[in-house]
């Protein structure tokens, strides 16, 4: 049987947050089955602590992903803005010759 830990997409049941009691690791947080115990090794458990360091390395793809994005998309606004300038610039000429059209 799966869990899910919060803020997952699964639809298995969410997976519950303890505090483990051991002398290895006293008050460290952990994920775990509702219904699990030690004895039930086939229970979801995973260390709160682990996940979210696989958490902050998904996000940071996620980021270089983005700035990847943005920077393409600055590049692209660039192109636009020289486009407009030189269209305003043909109408602003056109107008001054009191042409009836430009070549653009």
């Amino acid at each position: 049987m799966s869990y899910q830990t919060k803020g997952s997409s699964s639809s298995a049941p969410e997976a519950v947050i303890r505090t483990s009691g051991t002398t290895k690791n006293p008050g460290r947080l952990f994920y775990c089955c509702p219904k699990g115990s030690e004895e039930d090794k086939f229970h979801l458990f995973t260390w709160t602590d682990e996940r979210v360091v696989e958490e902050v390395e998904d996000l940071k793809c996620e980021v270089c992903e983005l700035k990847a994005d943005i920077s393409d998309i600055r590049a692209e606004l660039s192109t636009i803005r020289k486009e407009s300038e030189r269209i305003k610039l043909m109408v602003e000429l056109t107008r001054d010759r009191k042409c009836c059209c430009a070549i653009l």
